[in-house]
């Protein structure tokens, strides 16, 4: 599989489809392999979809931290140049959204366009996570990946959502059981 090189770190990415490229970027803690649902939508649609795991995810290397959004942002553009591409559209989801306004700031001639899913600017307006939503992705960052994946599913969905989709709600609330 093909990685990327930022410093020390090694990105894990991968392409699919042809035509113009767009980089998808995860939220915090999820691999690439949740965008699942989306790379082959936008494929069949005509796009070279890239999509990457975070720094510390999935298939790529765990350096020491703490990382920023600006070190993220760099990982990007560091896949960005692995897969040859001088510009692509970024699309950032969670945390990635936090990252691909980054990588806008960072690197604009680097994006050419962007699109933002359930995501914050930050700033003086933004709210904050609780105090026990804050522990627990501070703890997060201590799990082995696979109990980490688990144990933010229901941060990351809502009750709804998990109650809808029986299978997958059912392991999650095991999960958190044990």
């Amino acid at each position: 599989m093909p990685t990327a090189r930022n410093g020390t770190a090694s990105i894990h990415y991968e392409s699919t489809g042809a035509g113009a490229p767009v980089l998808l970027v995860m939220g915090l803690g999820m691999s690439a392999t949740g965008w699942w649902r989306t790379v082959p939508v936008l494929a069949s649609a005509g796009l070279r979809v890239i999509t990457f795991d975070n720094r510390g995810v999935g298939r790529s290397a765990r350096p020491p931290g703490p990382y920023t959004t600006a070190m993220l942002a760099d990982d990007a553009v560091a896949v960005l140049d692995a897969a040859s591409l001088e510009r692509a559209h970024v699309y950032g989801i969670s945390l990635g959204g936090m990252i691909a306004q980054e990588i806008a700031l960072r690197h604009p001639d680097r994006v050419a366009r962007l699109a933002l899913g359930a995501t914050t600017p930050g700033g003086r307006g933004a709210i904050a996570a609780d105090h026990t939503t804050l522990a627990f992705f501070h703890r997060r960052g201590q799990m082995p990946a696979h109990e980490a994946v688990w144990a933010s599913v229901p941060y990351n969905y809502s009750a709804r959502t998990r109650g809808e989709h029986g299978p997958v709600a059912n392991m999650v609330t095991e999960s958190r059981r044990t």
